[in-house]
């Protein structure tokens, strides 16, 4: 967010409710809203509030649900499957940490690709999980992790698979925008180009395996499960398609399922000028840089300090519609 500066005639009282207004959580909820509004998901005032008010319920959770309830919804919602060990797709959406739990209480035994910078911390979430449902310690045998930027992490996978795992790849692991190099995929979503690296196609193509897309998402308490088709790559010519058939999913998504999207801050980092982009009418939102009130506009990203009385009424109306407490 840009900080446009202006004298202040001193900073404004920094209660305990307004503390969440400098939080990492209330900046990642204005990026992500930002970004919402210029897709044109966002359609009324009113909408905005309520989405406000939704999103920091869900940061609020714990992303690693252990929620037997939800647990049951999943894998009762997923298809039957045969034996073939198959490559799950798989998005930083939702519960998306119960997709793997929900494999392992069906018999999957499983091999994850984790980013170096996560796996120590998400590994042993995962080995929390196994001994959940089976109140013991996984082994080597049934679940394998595999560092994402170490080695040559596709000739694991590739190992792993021949072997009958099952493979959990988060294809959103490594997203950016910017210019398109080798070993990555263009997608567009919402006017907005991404790119993803290619390893799970490339990964598919090499081993005959289909792709399985799913994304695991909550509203109102209940499991909501989008899945397609297995999907084969039968050439470097399919890489491309493979991808946007992944990607699709998230076009299924109501807004209040893609508030639960984990690269939405990123996304809206990485976008182009707003010069360059449609713009659409302005809404000024708080927030608090150190012990400056600022406002922060959602449709371009601006961002202006102001005074504190002005702040202060901003707050106020804020906490009658319920967005502060």
């Amino acid at each position: 967010m840009n900080t446009i500066s202006k004298q202040q005639e001193k900073s404004p009282e920094i209660t305990s409710e307004k503390l969440f207004l400098r939080t990492d959580r209330w900046y990642r909820i204005l990026k992500s809203i930002s970004l919402l509004y210029r897709w044109e998901l966002i359609h009324s005032k009113d909408n905005l509030i309520r989405l406000l008010q939704m999103q920091q319920s869900w940061l609020a959770q714990q992303h690693y649900r252990t929620d037997d309830t939800l647990l049951d919804q999943l894998t009762s919602s997923l298809p039957l499957l045969d034996r073939q060990p198959r490559i799950w797709s798989c998005m930083h959406i939702g519960p998306y940490g119960m997709v793997a739990r929900a494999l392992m209480v069906l018999g999957r035994k499983l091999a994850i690709l984790l980013r170096e910078d996560v796996y120590e911390k998400q590994g042993q979430i995962y080995r929390q999980q196994y001994k959940l449902s089976f109140g013991r310690e996984a082994t080597a045998a049934e679940l394998l992790f595999i560092k994402a930027d170490r080695g040559n992490p596709l000739l694991k996978l590739r190992e792993a698979l021949r072997r009958g795992y099952d493979v959990i790849i988060f294809i959103d692991g490594q997203l950016r925008i910017g210019d398109l190099s080798r070993g990555w995929a263009r997608i567009k979503l919402h006017d907005t180009d991404l790119l993803l690296r290619e390893g799970v196609t490339a990964l598919a193509h090499w081993t005959g395996m289909p792709i399985r897309p799913l994304i695991v998402t909550t509203i109102a308490g209940q499991i909501k499960l989008r899945i397609t088709e297995d999907f084969c790559v039968k050439s470097k010519a399919d890489y491309s398609v493979a991808m946007q058939y992944i990607i699709e999913l998230l076009r299924d998504l109501d807004v209040e399922e893609l508030l639960q999207w984990e690269c939405l801050p990123a996304i809206f980092e990485g976008q182009a000028d707003p010069a360059e982009m449609k713009l659409r009418d302005a809404i000024w939102l708080p927030f608090l840089a150190g012990d400056t009130g600022m406002l922060f506009d959602i449709a371009t990203g601006f961002s202006a300090s102001i005074g504190p009385k002005e702040f202060e009424i901003a707050c106020q109306k804020f906490k009658e519609i319920g967005v502060i407490t």
